[in-house]
């Protein structure tokens, strides 16, 4: 994949068509660098390390997000020519950008090496400690009641009017404090869901499944599949099949090619579905209850030849559109270097990360006036893009453009190596020690993985979350024999 998009891009530059000679040069190089790590990190892994976060981000976000779209822009140059209006010229300005992200490539993946010793000496504790579970034996009927759990607290933050593209902002304002222990209980129904399926493919190995076992972890994946629809979110679609995936490959040690597959069809669906349930919100509202919600997706799909708006863009381009981070990290680096940014923007950046640890554990009860830094999106859309008359949606800048916004190159070096001496720390120093070790991994993963674009409150979530999946793994599996 890496090679052959780093050929992609060579071919570009060679021909006089395009717009984007030296960005094109810059992404094959970091194409061929990319799978330079790649091999350097899969000759020195066994299976197991395939879940390392340091070696997934290289596929999931550093491909995805910097070389994908690029790489399309090639045939299709509206990619990235819509950038235009923002970058007076576009090809210095991701030529720059591409550097900046084999630099926090390079960071991420020497913030993991130099972590090991430190890991081997995490490692040896968490295992040693009672607190954490040495086998995957859950507690079947604790996590299915949990996951009975997550179903009503979806319908109930569809209520609340703080689930997805559902949320109205008065609604976001009003319970923001209900909001963190929610998002928190959500993730709780995640865990479960995934030792649900953990379970079930540990029997298949042993002994034949009973057929109405098998109908409910098709209508429990069903569900969540159904929740990520009423979420208007196409990723929450195919997530599902994600853990579900990941849960077959720790049980089985083989690569879950049919949920592969899955997550692809589902991602067609998820297009076909979602967009005109977006669509629908704009035009009507957010739904307010469960039904409604759920009456509106089946009436966005009646009506979808309706609320379509005529274009000529393919799903290809639209999807590489979705996932691309160049564009809006090279506008939101250029704004930083035309000296747009304040002061006081600046350290509101820089405090969202510093103050992280206390953000996470010190609760808005004893600390009422506690800042809330989730909102970057919603300011880069409307400050830097311009687009002051949109109160909803957000603009990830990417966390590229996030750590550039603190402090420039060095923040964007500083900020990846020490992401990587934390996914080091989790996978190699915790999830490695046993089940409830990889349980508090997994807990974290997604965010690990993917590098959300809210580079402060991403490390916040992290932070809330290990103690609480500490908790977790200790009440859903069973003590050892």
């Amino acid at each position: 994949l890496f090679a052959g998009t780093g050929m992609l891009n060579l071919w570009a530059v060679s021909t006089d068509t395009s717009s984007l000679p030296v960005t094109h040069l810059c992404g094959a190089a970091l194409a061929f660098y990319l799978l330079v790590e790649a091999r350097l990190a899969l000759r020195r892994t066994d299976t197991f390390g395939l879940l390392s976060p340091a070696f997934l981000a290289l596929l999931f976000h550093f491909y995805l997000s910097y070389l994908l779209a690029l790489t399309v822009a090639a045939s299709e140059p509206r990619v990235l020519g819509r950038f235009g209006q923002w970058l007076p010229a576009t090809d210095p300005a991701f030529a720059q950008t591409m550097v900046l992200v084999a630099l926090a490539v390079f960071a991420m993946r020497r913030g993991a090496m130099i972590a090991q010793p430190m890991c081997r000496r995490l490692r040896r504790g968490v295992a040693v400690s009672p607190l954490i579970r040495r086998q995957i034996r859950p507690h079947i009927g604790l996590v299915v009641g949990i996951q009975a759990l997550y179903l009503g607290l979806v319908a109930l933050a569809i209520e609340l009017g703080v689930y997805g593209m559902l949320s109205r902002p008065e609604a976001l304002e009003e319970h923001l404090a209900v909001l963190e222990w929610l998002n928190l209980s959500l993730a709780a129904g995640t865990l479960s869901f995934f030792l649900i399926l953990l379970r079930y493919f540990e029997i298949g190995q042993e002994r034949r499944v009973p057929l109405p076992v098998t109908a409910f972890v098709v209508l429990l994946i069903a569900a969540h599949v159904g929740a990520g629809a009423l979420a208007a979110f196409k990723s929450q679609v195919i997530f599902p099949f994600i853990i579900a995936g990941f849960a077959y490959f720790v049980a089985r040690q083989r690569m879950p090619w049919h949920f592969i597959a899955c997550a692809a069809v589902a991602l067609t669906v998820a297009y076909a579905v979602v967009e005109p349930f977006r669509a629908h919100i704009a035009k009507n509202g957010p739904p307010e209850t469960l039904v409604a919600a759920v009456g509106a997706v089946g009436e966005a799909y009646r009506t979808r030849e309706d609320l379509a708006h005529q274009s000529d863009v393919g799903r290809g381009e639209a999807f590489a559109r979705r996932v691309d981070l160049l564009g809006v990290t090279s506008v939101a680096v250029a704004y930083v270097d035309a000296g747009k940014l304040t002061t006081a923007e600046r350290h509101a950046f820089q405090d969202s990360l510093l103050l992280a640890p206390i953000l996470a554990y010190v609760p808005r009860a004893i600390w009422p006036s506690k800042p809330s830094y989730s909102r970057a999106g919603l300011w880069f859309n409307q400050t830097v893009l311009g687009r002051w008359h949109d109160t909803r949606t957000s603009v990830g800048m990417g966390p590229i453009g996030y750590l550039y916004m603190m402090g420039g190159v060095g923040m964007v070096a500083l900020g990846f190596f020490g992401f990587g001496v934390l996914q080091a720390l989790l996978f190699d120093g915790v999830a490695r020690a046993g089940a409830g070790g990889l349980i508090i991994y997994l807990s974290v993963a997604r965010t690990l993985v993917t590098i959300p674009t809210s580079f402060g409150p991403a490390i916040t979530g992290v932070l809330r979350m290990l103690p609480i999946a500490v908790v977790a793994q200790w009440l859903l599996l069973r003590r050892s024999r």
